[in-house]
């Protein structure tokens, strides 16, 4: 019985037809393909072909050819949908024919190509023409090919898969229809040009996926080409590319961004495109921040429902409820430090979000003296108001343990004036990185040279160290004779008991005998 149908072969944003019949061999369709579509070369391009169910068939052999025909005849089908996609890179056959010899033999009638078709078939897909060096793009030109294509991730999907289609084939296009329900698309060119590209998409209502209704691929305008600036890269396209980035690494910039598109799919992308889209990955990767503070009381209350022994607070501004403080310390946390050195580090850092803020921490040390997180707060800034707030709550689980605990800060007068008031008496001593950065930066080297600035450094280091309150005078006054009037009015706002190792307070408030220094 004579089987007919047509194929229509797509080569990048080109579309032919022709009949395959019974006759028809591996051969006759890939010469007709090497003359109609200009630059294509034997042994250079695969083919795909697409059913119902099955998008991506091999056609390799005329063992395929023949499996498609049949297949087509059960389905009732008179069409079939061809796609031809370059290879990328070269691959050298070593055997002793090659594919244009035997395709002229064939040509001639010559007995060597009845022999060898399957063969010859099996080392087209081994051929590869050179090329630059492959896109992680080249596999957008396979996202819309055929009517029946489903697309599970529904509109959304669909639109961002057939912007990076048109970005890849070369063309621009325009929405005629776009909702929830549907997509309508058309090329740009339709209105001066008359170009007919169309695609129609819509909701499947049974299993939700978005499914292309009509797709007419055949482009009638002229001028495309695939270009490393297109007005479909837009920020949701970029923001596709890069979640799994921006998830591993959130503090990505912009600038990286650019370069990598570059790099891996040849597309220029503007700053704000790089930037729109890493903010719109992080809302994919994080959640909208906005929403994020709604979320705060359902937190805390599931803080203290799971991890028991928990202190979770929520301070809102009475009457409108808006956020004002949190204060959060785990159970298993403050039981732990029962068992640490009662050391606690309090310091405060800003928080790089959309509604800034600054985070309060008090941290220990545990026994591989690596850090121990005890608790943290989150407010608008240092203030003493908000330091005295954060101080009473970590009072109310310090105080229960019945041990003094020293601590280290830098000199924040909120965070010094509160220190003083929720834990009066209690060891104290200053940073000594804060302490050494701040007197660094009354000796800046364009001024006074290094080697007074290192000299300054290495008399005060041996003030904050000295053990003997006689070596902790002759120290002193070394570094004032060297470092003069800026020195005397440094070390005038400093109290000896909360920087120098000789003054400060340990044996009778630690009770082991063991001797502690306060400097760190």
């Amino acid at each position: 019985m004579e089987v007919c149908v047509i194929a229509k072969c797509t080569y990048k944003s080109e579309t032919i037809m022709f009949s395959v019949s019974s006759e028809s061999s591996m051969v006759d369709i890939l010469k007709t393909l090497c003359l109609r579509f200009r630059g294509l070369q034997l042994g250079c391009f695969t083919l795909r072909y697409s059913v119902p169910s099955y998008p991506s068939c091999f056609l390799e052999t005329d063992s395929d050819l023949d499996l498609m025909r049949t297949f087509l005849l059960i389905s009732n089908e008179k069409t079939v949908d061809i796609l031809v996609k370059d290879l990328c890179g070269i691959s050298e056959y070593s055997g002793d024919f090659c594919v244009n010899k035997e395709l002229i033999a064939c040509e001639k009638g010559e007995s060597s190509c009845s022999s060898t078709v399957e063969d010859r078939n099996e080392f087209l897909g081994r051929s590869k023409r050179a090329s630059a060096k492959p896109l992680f793009s080249n596999e957008w030109e396979r996202y819309i090919h055929h009517v029946g294509q489903k697309f599970d991730g529904g509109a959304e999907e669909f639109r961002l898969k057939l912007c990076k289609y048109a970005l890849e084939v070369g063309f621009n296009f325009l929405y005629a229809g776009n909702d929830k329900k549907r997509v309508v698309a058309v090329c740009s060119n339709k209105k001066l040009e008359g170009c007919s590209w169309r695609v129609y998409a819509s909701r499947c209502e049974a299993t939700g996926s978005f499914v292309i209704r009509t797709l007419n691929n055949v482009h009638t305008c002229a001028g495309r080409i695939r270009e490393s600036k297109s007005k479909m890269m837009r920020s949701r396209v970029v923001s596709s590319l890069i979640v799994d980035r921006i998830r591993a690494k959130p503090e990505l910039k912009p600038v990286e961004i650019i370069h990598e598109f570059k790099d891996y799919y040849g597309i220029d992308i503007s700053y704000y495109h790089a930037w729109f889209g890493k903010e719109l990955a992080k809302l994919d990767v994080h959640g909208d921040e906005s929403k994020s503070f709604n979320e705060l009381v359902w937190y805390a209350d599931a803080v203290k429902e799971t991890n028991t022994g928990s202190l979770c607070t929520l301070d809102c501004e009475a009457g409108i409820n808006r956020f004002r403080r949190f204060f959060v310390s785990f159970g298993g946390c403050i039981a732990g430090f029962q068992y640490c050195i009662p050391l606690l580090f309090i310091d405060a850092t800003f928080l790089k979000s959309k509604y800034k803020g600054q985070l309060l921490c008090a941290s220990g040390k545990n026994g591989n003296q690596g850090f121990y997180p005890l608790a943290f707060g989150v407010v608008d800034s240092e203030t003493e108001e908000n330091w005295t707030w954060f101080l009473q709550h970590l009072a109310s689980i310090l105080l229960p343990m019945g041990r003094v605990v020293t601590f280290f800060s830098d000199r924040n007068q909120g965070l010094l004036n509160a220190m003083g008031f929720v834990f009066p008496g209690w060891p104290h001593s200053y940073c000594y990185y804060h302490l050494k950065q701040n007197l660094i930066s009354k000796y800046p080297k364009s001024g006074y040279g290094k080697l007074l600035q290192d000299r300054v450094i290495n008399l005060f280091s041996r003030c904050a160290y000295a053990v003997t309150e006689e070596e902790f005078k002759v120290a002193m006054e070394e570094l004032v004779i060297v470092g003069s009037s800026k020195v005397k009015a440094f070390i005038s706002d400093l109290s000896r008991d909360h920087y120098a190792n000789a003054f400060f307070q340990r044996n009778a408030l630690w009770g082991d005998g063991k001797q502690f220094s306060g400097v760190l």
